[in-house]
């Protein structure tokens, strides 16, 4: 075959499922592949064939493929690249007929490998084809070598260097110097680096020299000092408050030695009250009981709740909140509240300066009166004739009918959810194709019923309904499509919206 392709590595990002991975080159024996895992931190494992792959495609010109045995992880690389070995197995016998085959699968394995060692070399740092470094060879003796760094001479050439540079000493004037050499500047004790070989002139601080572009700061005295004295003063003041603790805790000494003699002269004055503490000692110990038992329940003043020695019935007063609670077994609730301003419901909103103002406040619409009726039979309207009655059966009979919530819908973006706490019967005039959905129905157990009159504008638009809408037949209606064309549907749900049941009522209503 002719070799077109300079492809001999492909790469793959595992996914944790993916075990087969293609090659798009030619091998000749499955060993001739490399195959690579590298983790997510950068480590490599060489896959070892058979027991981590298996190989296909072996002598196709278009490649094969490379089955792992575990599918690599997300987050990790597989390589798969051809290693052709550096070998010359065929043997060419004078006067025997030319093995054309052989001669061409000899030239490819030559031409592998090539393209091999230009991957390799491709991988490797290496000077640019004009570059000018002029040594290529280090003559210097391992020992010599030993604890350095690969640098760079004032020639641009390779050389091996000290890790920072070679210390110079106090810098002087009229002083060779060459690059990463470091010098003290006796007048700040600031250290330097040589950034640039030169004779020195001129004179200290180096900050102001006339060769000052060729030195670079690397220590700074001034900022060491600041940080040793500041070292210094924390300890001082650690020292200090050591020193002041010890005080304390002779204070705290000086104090206890003056509290024992305030008790024994408590001592003497209680004896020579004796009389009058036995006297006392009855009324005393009753006082003690009555307080032992209300502080068994009462907690004294705390800013938030106590959590131990609880029991059900326990007080304490919260001073974050003012408040005065009850431990309930459980948790601690509010003993007390503060009415004032309260709207009390045994009131039924009498201490609301304006009773009106209130009822529109809370959304409540009907007429003071009509909130006072408890007995459906009773219930008045907006005149005494005009009643709602229930019979023995519960068969509720409404004086001159009724009237629901009538409320027009209109779709935006291509769609309308129609919200069945606003009305029972809702219009909707198609001026876009539109999705319809119903929200807010009543808890599952309870019937939300509703009307939906559809209305075609100047052009026929489609609905498309919410999948929880159930057609009979499981098939939705087809709308009529002339302008000014009415369809009137109805609907209900009985589980909270899960599923609405869905009628057609009429068609062509114009």
């Amino acid at each position: 075959m002719t070799v077109t392709s300079t492809n001999q590595k492909v790469s793959f990002s595992g996914n944790g499922s993916t075990t087969v991975f293609a090659y798009n080159f030619k091998i000749f024996a499955q060993t001739d592949l490399l195959v690579i895992l590298r983790s997510a931190t950068g480590t490599e494992t060489t896959q070892q064939l058979t027991s981590n792959y298996t190989v296909s495609g072996v002598g196709a010109t278009s490649g094969g493929n490379v089955t792992m045995g575990v599918a690599p992880p997300s987050g990790t690389t597989l390589v798969i690249q051809r290693v052709q070995p550096q070998l010359q197995g065929l043997d060419l016998v004078p006067n025997d007929p030319f093995p054309a085959q052989s001669m061409e699968d000899a030239l490819d394995k030559l031409v592998f490998n090539v393209q091999t060692l230009n991957e390799e070399v491709g991988r490797a740092i290496k000077a640019s084809t004009t570059n000018t470094i002029g040594n290529t060879e280090f003559t210097i003796s391992a020992t010599d070598r030993a604890n350095k760094l690969f640098s760079f001479d004032s020639s641009g050439n390779l050389n091996i260097a000290q890790e920072l540079g070679t210390y110079k000493g106090n810098w002087a004037a009229s002083t060779a110097y060459a690059v990463r050499d470091l010098v003290k500047d006796t007048s700040t004790n600031n250290i330097f680096i040589c950034v640039t070989a030169h004779t020195s002139s001129g004179s200290q601080p180096l900050t102001t020299n006339t060769d000052a572009a060729k030195w670079a700061l690397i220590v700074d005295a001034a900022s060491a000092t600041t940080s040793q004295t500041a070292a210094a003063n924390s300890a001082t003041a650690a020292a200090s408050s050591a020193t002041t603790a010890g005080n304390s805790a002779t204070a705290a000494g000086n104090s206890a030695t003056a509290a024992a003699s305030s008790a024994t002269t408590s001592g003497n004055s209680a004896t020579a009250a004796g009389n009058s503490a036995t006297a006392a000692a009855s009324s005393a110990t009753s006082a003690a009981s009555s307080l032992s038992t209300f502080q068994s329940q009462y907690h004294g003043a705390a800013s938030s709740d106590p959590s131990s020695n609880l029991s059900t019935g326990d007080l304490y007063f919260n001073t974050s909140s003012n408040t005065l609670k009850v431990y309930n077994g459980s948790a601690w609730v509010a003993a007390a509240f503060d009415t004032s301003g309260a709207l009390l419901a045994a009131n039924n909103l009498s201490d609301v300066a304006n009773a009106a103002t209130a009822l529109g406040n809370l959304g409540v619409t009907a007429i003071a009166a009509e909130l006072n009726y408890n007995n459906i039979t009773t219930l008045g309207l907006s005149q005494a004739s005009k009643v709602v009655t229930a019979d023995a059966n519960g068969v509720i009979t409404l004086d001159n009918g009724f009237s629901e919530e009538y409320a027009a819908v209109t779709s935006s973006s291509n769609a309308v959810s129609i919200n069945l706490r606003t009305a029972n019967n809702f219009s909707h005039t198609l001026t876009e194709n539109t999705t319809i959905s119903f929200a807010n129905p009543a808890a599952s157990g309870k019937v939300s019923a509703f009307t939906l009159k559809v209305i075609q504008a100047s052009s026929a638009k489609s609905i498309t309904w919410h999948s929880s809408i159930k057609w009979a037949g499981d098939t939705a209606p087809t709308l009529s499509t002339g302008n000014g064309n009415v369809d009137v549907f109805t609907g209900y749900t009985v589980d909270g919206g899960t599923n609405y049941y869905m009628f057609t009522a009429g068609q062509v209503m114009s």
